[in-house]
């Protein structure tokens, strides 16, 4: 592989970071957690993405002979999205520990989605290695960046959605609800694109429901994303006329530290 193939697979990072331009940009006023330990989490999740990835390799090949479609089934939602969604809330109850903690509902909304875009980011830069030529490249470049990254951030979103009820409202589900909930979307995404690739010829109508339903998934999802995130942060800025003066300017010199 050449060095300017090399140069091209870092053009993965440029999805989710786009990504998370756009959730960033919905709450202009978001000062926690600070833009630097965001990104501390990013790399965080990144980096324990290699082993993650090892780690499915072989467990796909002790899966991978038995008989299907359970062997797709275990390979989608136990190889792949239940290592990949564990490890994401292992480095995030890591990582927001005692004072570190979000001290806002959307602040741990978007700790979710920066966990998820490491893993993510990682991903892509390492399929994008593995293409040929450029025509594979930018066919994978494409997937990858409107469903395979939309689909992190969708399950990374929901699982901080159920994060900050739990943390901040007492809500029902809570983190561990959240991981369930991340591993059947990704799982279920995963299961659709393997369907597609290993479906018998007489099977094409379900291969075709499946591919409609991995493009839909991560769009559809997206859009809840968008909702959540809004009720989020009207949430955040109902709490604030609550505060008295000592505790507004408190919470902003926190915020600021």
């Amino acid at each position: 592989m050449s060095l300017i193939d090399r140069l091209l697979a870092l053009a993965g990072v440029i999805p989710p970071f786009v990504l998370l331009w756009l959730a960033e940009s919905f709450e202009r006023r978001v000062r926690e957690p600070t833009q630097g330990f965001r990104y501390r989490v990013i790399f965080a999740t990144g980096m324990i993405s290699i082993p993650v990835a090892w780690t499915e390799r072989v467990a796909a090949k002790l899966v991978g002979t038995g008989p299907e479609p359970s062997a797709t089934l275990i390979e989608a939602f136990v190889t792949a999205a239940a290592v990949e969604e564990l490890a994401k809330v292992a480095c995030l109850m890591l990582l927001t520990r005692g004072l570190l903690g979000p001290r806002t509902r959307y602040g741990a909304f978007l700790y979710a989605l920066h966990a998820a875009m490491g893993f993510a980011l990682v991903e892509n830069v390492l399929a994008m290695l593995k293409v040929a030529n450029m025509i594979a490249f930018s066919t994978r470049f494409f997937l990858r960046a409107y469903l395979t990254v939309p689909m992190h951030l969708v399950a990374g979103g929901v699982l901080g959605y159920l994060w900050a009820r739990r943390r901040f409202d007492a809500g029902p589900i809570g983190l561990a609800g959240g991981l369930g909930i991340a591993i059947v979307i990704h799982g279920g995404f995963n299961a659709m694109l393997l369907a597609v690739e290993r479906l018998p010829e007489q099977h094409n109508a379900l291969a075709v429901a499946c591919a409609i339903g991995a493009m839909a998934l991560p769009l559809v999802g997206l859009a809840v994303l968008r909702v959540l995130a809004g009720r989020l942060r009207s949430d955040d800025n109902a709490d604030v006329p609550t505060r008295g003066p000592h505790e507004r300017r408190a919470g902003v010199q926190a915020s600021s530290a």
